[in-house]
C-alpha cells in the first residue's frame, strides 16, 4: 500500500514540477514564447539534455531552470524506483507462491476454509465467474490454492485484523466451513465489522444451529441433512419454496413466478410477496446454499 501512496505522491510531483516549469519560463524565459517552447525546455532542462537551442538569460530563469532539474531529476527516479519496486514485489509474491496480504475486493464472497466443503463452494462459485477470496491457515492449502490462483489471505478467520485484510466491509456474503466453535467466532467478528453481511454458515452438530443464528448466520447449512433433504424432495417430486422452506408440489402450485430463467413455487401468498419485495436477495440466498453444498447436482 505505501509503495502505490508513493507513486501517486511521485507522479503528481512530476507533474507539478513540469506545470511549474513551463508556466515558469513562459513568463521569465525572454527567448521562449509558446507555451509548446516552454514546455519543450522544461522538459529537455528536467532530464539534462542541453541541447544549446534554447538556454535560460536571466538570472529568475537560471534560478528555474535549477529547481526543474533537481525537482525533475528526483521525481522521475522515484517514480521509476516505485514503479520497479511494484513488478518486483508482485512477481516474487507469485514466484514464491505466497499469499496475498490484503485484498481490495468489492460485493465479494469470502470463503473462511478450503476442507471438503470448502472446496465444494470454490468449484461452484467459480464455474459461476463470482468473486471471491479465501481465509486459510494451512500452508498445504494455501499452496493448493496459489497454485489454482486463488485469492487466499493467511490467517485465522476469526481474528478481526484478518477478515479487515479481506476487506469484510465491503464484501457481500461470508462462508464459514470449519469447525462449529470457530464459525460461530466468525459470525459474531463477522456482524460487528458488517451488520449487513450475509452469512452462510456450515453446521456440523445440529444442536448448534441455534448458536449459529443468535451469532448472526443468517442460513445454517448441515450438507447431510440438507443433502438428504433435496433426495427425499426430489423422489416425492415436490420442491421447496425458496422463502418460507417449504415443501410444495409444482404440478398443483398457485404460486409460481419465473425469474432469471427459473420457475419458482410458493407456499402461500406470503411468500411469494417476500419474494417479490427482495428477489436478489433471495436468490442471492438460495445460490450460496446451493453452492456450498452442491444441491444442483443430487
Amino acid at each position: 500500500m505505501w509503495m502505490k501512496r508513493r507513486l501517486l505522491y511521485a507522479m503528481a510531483f512530476l507533474a507539478g514540477v513540469i506545470f511549474v516549469g513551463t508556466l515558469g519560463f513562459l513568463l521569465v524565459e525572454p527567448t521562449v514564447t509558446d507555451i509548446f517552447s516552454s514546455f519543450y525546455f522544461t522538459i529537455e532542462t528536467m532530464f539534462t539534455v542541453g541541447f544549446g537551442d534554447i538556454v535560460p538569460t536571466t538570472g529568475a530563469s537560471r534560478a528555474l531552470a535549477v529547481i526543474v532539474v533537481v525537482g525533475g531529476v528526483t521525481s522521475a527516479v522515484t517514480v521509476l524506483q516505485s514503479l520497479f519496486d511494484l513488478m518486483v514485489t508482485k512477481d516474487l509474491r507469485q514466484e514464491l507462491g505466497l499469499p496475498e496480504r490484503r485484498t481490495k475486493m468489492k460485493d465479494h464472497i469470502i470463503i473462511c476454509g478450503y476442507g471438503n466443503v470448502g472446496k465444494q463452494v470454490y468449484q461452484n462459485l467459480n464455474e459461476k465467474g463470482d468473486k471471491f477470496v479465501f481465509i486459510e491457515n494451512d500452508e498445504e492449502k494455501i499452496a493448493d490454492l496459489m497454485e489454482l490462483g486463488v485469492v487466499v489471505i493467511k490467517g485465522d478467520a476469526g481474528d478481526e485484523d484478518v477478515l479487515l485484510r479481506a476487506n469484510i466491509k465491503e464484501a457481500k456474503t461470508i462462508i464459514p466451513t470449519l469447525r462449529d466453535p470457530t464459525n460461530i467466532i466468525v459470525c459474531i467478528m463477522a456482524k460487528m465489522l458488517n451488520p449487513g453481511i450475509f452469512i452462510v454458515s456450515e453446521v456440523e452438530d445440529m444442536r448448534n444451529v441455534t448458536v449459529l443464528k443468535k451469532a448472526g448466520a443468517d442460513e445454517v447449512v448441515h450438507c447431510h441433512e440438507m443433502g438428504a433433504r433435496v433426495m427425499v424432495s426430489k423422489a416425492r417430486r415436490v420442491v421447496v419454496d425458496p422463502v418460507c422452506g417449504t415443501e410444495v408440489d409444482p404440478t398443483t402450485a398457485k404460486f409460481v413466478i419465473e425469474f432469471q430463467g427459473e420457475k419458482l413455487f410458493f407456499d402461500t401468498e406470503e411468500c411469494r410477496s417476500a419474494f417479490e419485495k427482495n428477489p436478489t436477495r433471495f436468490m442471492e440466498m438460495k445460490r450460496v446454499v446451493e453452492a456450498t453444498c452442491n444441491l444442483r447436482g443430487q
